[in-house]
């Protein structure tokens, strides 16, 4: 049986210049340098540039240099508000054309490194091919393709943060994720938002769809938690099914064949196991069984190891999946969110309980603006007087996304 593969590979990072944007944005502060001294008035590209070009180092420094003296103040803004205020400030399109920047310096690199030595005369196989209109909520995007053929997508964008990498099962069929990995690990603020792990087995003998179903009944899909649903769908549909709600939520449903799922999208992570023979109407392999995992960054951060280490994660996403692949440690991502924000939520349910009949009358009926019953109800309590349940360090992840927790309610 082959060993695991990824088969879809996501990833997101920032230039430098925003991740230090971002880092200001967290305190709520917002640019007090004045428009006319943001930039030395000589460098025309200053003001206005063609986004299509990729920034030049030349002009690296000088963002640098002008972020460097540029004067800040806290000014009580939320991190999206006071990023959005940041960007402005120094220029939309120029921050556009510093990420568009990135993605040409990355695809230099993966040409520079996965380029094999050879004497058929081939210098490059990645190039990307600008699209019309921007992606996934990035302005910009483009057609990344390996050796001529469509692979994934890029897309970058000053007002979303950045860069990011989409690579398809093709196209990660002609990367070294050694190398990868080394290039990634360079990145600056690199995040992989998704991947996708499969096990093939050609002959049909060691796994199967209707087998890792026994598996879940007998408690092998389940966590700590309680045990995730299933969904079991044989050829012929017998029960008949919303195939495009099925695909929502499991992210792909083949046409022939059984297959089966535990999990959903929605909640970070979907195991699939169907039979790729007959989707793919294989002659050469007509049994072939495909189990895969696929993986995202919600509530999770997906460690750049899985780009060395396939088999481990695979066989740490699920306990049904450690016994199929032999002298290997399973490596488990752990979510985060769990603990802290079902605290968190339960100790705002418990105070709307204890509470909330006072807060509304005082509100309602006595007009008391809520900042007023605030301060009423806490003007006697310390910084540090807080539920014990809550007190414990929040998650970098948490920090680090948008620098502040969502509401609960």
């Amino acid at each position: 049986m082959a060993k695991v593969i990824h088969d879809y590979l996501s990833f997101t990072w920032s230039p430098e210049q925003l991740l230090r944007m971002k880092a200001l944005a967290r305190t709520g502060a917002i640019v007090t340098t004045p428009y006319s001294k943001r930039f030395d008035g000589q460098h025309d590209w200053a003001f206005w540039r063609d986004v299509s070009n990729a920034f030049r180092r030349e002009m690296a420094d000088q963002l640098d240099e002008a972020m460097g003296g540029a004067e800040f103040v806290a000014a009580d803004l939320d991190y999206n508000d006071a990023y959005s205020d940041i960007v402005q400030h120094y220029g939309v399109q120029l921050l556009d054309c510093l990420c568009h920047g990135e993605v040409a310096a990355l695809v230099q690199e993966l040409n520079l490194h996965m380029v094999p030595d050879n004497d058929h005369g081939i210098t490059q196989r990645f190039s990307y091919e600008p699209r019309r209109g921007g992606m996934y909520g990035y302005q910009y995007s483009a057609t990344l393709k390996i050796d001529g053929a469509n692979a994934g997508i890029v897309a970058w964008g000053a007002e979303n943060g950045g860069c990011m990498v989409s690579i398809t099962g093709a196209g990660c069929e002609a990367v070294d994720f050694t190398i990868m990995h080394k290039i990634l690990n360079r990145l600056p603020g690199i995040k992989i938002t998704r991947v996708d792990l499969a096990l093939d087995d050609y002959e049909g003998m060691a796994f199967s769809a209707a087998g890792f179903r026994e598996m879940a009944l007998d408690g092998l899909f389940s966590g700590k938690g309680r045990p995730p649903r299933y969904t079991y769908i044989e050829s012929g549909h017998i029960n008949l099914i919303d195939s495009k709600a099925a695909k929502k939520r499991f992210g792909m449903v083949p046409d022939l064949g059984c297959s089966f799922y535990v999990g959903a999208r929605e909640s970070g992570k979907v195991f699939r196991a169907y039979e790729k023979g007959r989707q793919m109407q294989s002659e050469e392999h007509p049994n072939w069984q495909r189990a895969e995992v696929e993986i995202r960054s919600k509530d999770r951060v997906i460690p750049l190891d899985v780009l060395l280490n396939p088999d481990a994660y695979f066989a740490g996403s699920y306990p049904a999946l450690a016994g199929l692949l032999e002298q290997v440690e399973p490596e488990r991502i752990r979510t985060f969110k769990n603990k802290f924000k079902i605290d968190r939520q339960r100790a705002i349910e418990s105070a709307a309980i204890q509470a909330g009949r006072l807060i509304n009358y005082l509100a309602r009926f006595e007009g008391i603006a809520p900042g007023e019953i605030c301060h009423r109800l806490t003007s006697h309590l310390g910084i540090d007087d807080i539920p014990e349940r809550l007190k414990r360090p929040l998650s970098y992840e948490i920090l680090s996304t948008s620098g502040t927790i969502e509401p609960a309610f």
